[in-house]
Order: structure tokens, then sequence, then C-alpha cells
């Protein structure tokens, strides 16, 4: 249940750039909204922004080779779904920007939890633009807290049908003082928000 999000590369950019039918906005279960009070500070967040310049680019192959601020190359092929790469020239810049967000919210005993869910979408240029493309998704999961460990402010859950167990770091200090609300046998929904949005500039 725990999410690792990590620093999002320019290199994998261009991979948004999928056909979709337009962004979804995805809408929680109304069960979490509700319980989401008593657990305020349980969550953190992460906004990366990654840029990197196209250094070459063969339209037949679909090989892109970008580089990034710190000099480094990696080059990938871009799939058919990116129907706008013949904008793309060499010295365009590449800019990804991604956000991620979780929150964890405390079921009260007897209360009726939120189903676990995934929702997703994604849109992108119109052709004939600049490559650009966002896509989003939306996880809600619950977990049965089987330990609570104050001194280290985590806690770890399971899936109440069971499986792994999984230890979440509590990081933010309204989090860490609201872990005396938490106690084994609770369950807990985590709300996982992840968002990335990818442009292409031309060279100046």
């Amino acid at each position: 249940m725990a999410i690792r999000s990590s620093h999002v590369a320019a290199a994998a950019a261009l991979g948004v750039f999928i056909a979709a039918p337009g962004m979804v906005h995805p809408r929680l279960a109304t069960p979490a909204y509700a319980q989401a009070a008593d657990m305020v500070g349980i969550g953190q967040s992460e906004s990366v922004t990654a840029r990197a310049t196209v250094k070459s680019i063969d339209q037949q192959t679909r090989i892109v080779t970008l580089q990034g601020a710190d000099g480094n190359t990696v080059s990938l092929k871009v799939g058919p779904e990116v129907q706008n790469l013949p904008q793309v020239k060499p010295g365009d810049t590449v800019i990804a920007h991604y956000f991620t967000s979780t929150a964890y919210v405390l079921s009260p005993a007897g209360a009726k939890l939120p189903d676990d869910s995934l929702t997703a979408g994604a849109a992108r240029a119109e052709p004939g633009e600049k490559p650009a493309g966002a896509a989003a998704s939306k996880l809600v999961v619950t977990g049965l807290v089987v330990a609570v460990d104050p001194a280290h402010h985590t806690v770890s859950l399971v899936d109440p049908a069971g499986g792994a167990i999984r230890t979440i770091d509590v990081v933010t200090q309204a989090g860490q003082q609201n872990l005396k609300l938490v106690k084994v046998g609770d369950t807990i929904t985590a709300i996982i928000t992840e968002a990335v949005l990818v442009g292409v500039e031309p060279a100046v």
C-alpha cells in the first residue's frame, strides 16, 4: 500500500503522450471523505520538475536522444502512439512535471469502507502541435493495522484479505502527532494521487 515515488526522468517523459479520449477526473468514494478529519496530517506529497534537451532524433527509427542538466544522455524509442514526433527537433526542451500525494484515512470501528479502486486518464496534444501530454491516476486501497511504532513514526499494514505486511513512514509532524489515534486492529485507507504533465518547448 505504501508508494515509493521516484523522480521523473525526462527520458521517460515522451511515454505519457498516449492516445486517450481525454483526461478523466477521478472521484473518491464518499466514505473516504467523511472519515478524513481524524487523520489530518497522515500523508505526504512531492513535486518534481525534470528538464532535458533533445540532442538528436531519427524519425524513421523513432529513436530520440535526450541530454539532462548533468550532461548525461539517454536514448529511447518512442512508440507509434506519439503521433506528433515529427514536430520535435534537436535543441527542443522536454519538460516533465510530476506530482504525487498520499493521504491516509483512519476508519472508525463499524464504518463502511470505501471500495478499493484505481482510476486513471490521459490527454495529449492535437495533431500537428508540439508533443504534450498529461496522465493522472488515483488509487484507493484499505489496509489493516498490525503494528504502530510512535518512536520510529511508522505504521505497519496488511491487506484485510491477507498478504505481505507493508510499513509506512509517517513523515509529517502533524501525522506523527496523530499516530496516537491509530491502534492495532484499525483500518486505514490510502488515497494515492499521481500526475505527470509533459511538454516540448521549441529551441530558441
